[in-house]
């Protein structure tokens, strides 16, 4: 039974042993864009160039211009729409989906836990397209939706040093956050623009003339998505990126044992997973000790402490191998709630004495 159990957890730790699951990002068939599902993901190989920027350390001026339509997302987690990845953790700039609210968050080390965030509810709502615009100046940042202004965030500012990255869509660069939807177009520029432009911007992109888009000025990159099919979207403004559809799902930044407190902190949306870890060990726990109790009934001390090391060598195993899986995370604090399952498990075995005779009981009490 106790194998069973491990073998249990081996499979549904591991399940679905895919090391190489395919890219869920599709061509529209009906129109120009993409289709991004779990597991999805699209990325430009090469750092954007915001060729207007200033120095480091100044606020930057740029403008995000996003088409897009969401789909179904639960109401449990962050969901990464679009992602600058500097290479450092956490991420500089990030666009995510909670709940239908749009937020903009930036990485900054003395903010609360490691970044500052600000954005709109009640905007991304199942099924309805809509076009996005960020403007971010020294002054402040500015949300719109369909060309008219949603809010504004005086004094939320981001660095020019945040800028210094790669483009990706519909995941970040560790994972763990695909975002379910659809991306029509996308634009981006080295200024922030004015609200007469966001407005007219708004007309050429409903219009169908997002041609007239690659002459204004300040723009980084471009992609209508038009190609309909292949691995890339191309970039038509005069910067010339691509952004690379890969035919396998891939983790660009895969971690080895994420610390509970590291790039990707634990939120609330995370403690069903935590008692799913903490609850799925307990059986195990709980037979491991029993079985070893039924040997040793005389060792109550030293049949936990054995169970504990099982336990927690199976779900550092588990832990290890998730590492090559792209679509599962390798996370120390699993290890930590499986093993804290384990050790309950333990416990609760040596209270119920299930299977050991009174006089057996007496002698386990005596030797702990």
């Amino acid at each position: 039974m106790t194998v069973a159990l491990a073998a249990g957890l081996v499979i549904v730790g591991l399940w679905p042993f895919d090391f190489r699951p395919p890219n869920h990002v599709n061509w529209l068939k009906d129109r120009a864009g993409i289709s991004f599902q779990p597991d999805g993901i699209a990325y430009d190989p090469e750092p954007i160039d915001w060729s207007a920027r200033g120095q480091l350390d100044e606020p930057a001026a740029f403008t995000m211009e996003l088409w897009l339509e969401p789909g179904r997302v639960p109401y449990t987690d962050l969901f990464d729409i679009l992602t600058i990845d500097d290479g450092n953790s956490p991420p500089a700039v990030r666009l995510f989906q909670w709940k239908t609210e749009l937020l903009l968050r930036v990485r900054d080390r003395v903010g609360y836990r490691g970044s500052r965030e600000v954005g709109p509810a009640g905007v991304l709502m199942k099924d309805s397209p809509r076009l996005i615009t960020i403007t971010v100046a020294p002054v402040g940042t500015t949300f719109y939706s369909n060309g008219a202004l949603l809010k504004n965030y005086p004094n939320f500012t981001v660095p020019n040093s945040q800028l210094n990255g790669r483009l990706i869509l519909g995941d970040a660069a560790a994972g763990k956050h695909p975002w379910r939807g659809n991306v029509f177009g996308l634009a981006l520029y080295s200024r922030a623009l004015e609200a007469s432009e966001v407005a007219q911007d708004y007309e050429l992109w409903t219009n169908h003339q997002t041609y007239r888009l690659a002459a204004e000025p300040g723009l980084a990159a471009l992609f209508p998505f038009g190609e309909g099919n292949g691995h890339w979207a191309n970039d038509v403004s005069s910067h010339r990126h691509q952004l690379l559809i890969p035919e396998r799902y891939e983790v660009l930044r895969k971690s080895v044992l994420e610390l509970p407190w590291g790039p990707d902190p634990i939120e609330w949306s995370d403690l069903d997973d935590i008692a799913i870890n903490i609850l799925g060990f307990v059986p195990f726990g709980f037979m491991a000790c029993h079985y070893r109790r039924l040997a040793r009934p005389a060792a109550r001390g030293r049949n936990i402490v054995w169970a504990i090391c099982i336990g927690a060598t199976i779900s550092l195993a588990i832990e290890l191998i998730q590492v090559w899986l792209p679509n599962r995370d390798s996370s120390a604090t699993d290890l930590f709630c499986n093993t804290l399952g384990t050790f309950l498990g333990a416990l609760l075995a040596t209270k119920l004495r299930i299977g050991i005779s009174p006089a057996e009981n007496a002698g386990e009490t005596k030797a702990f």
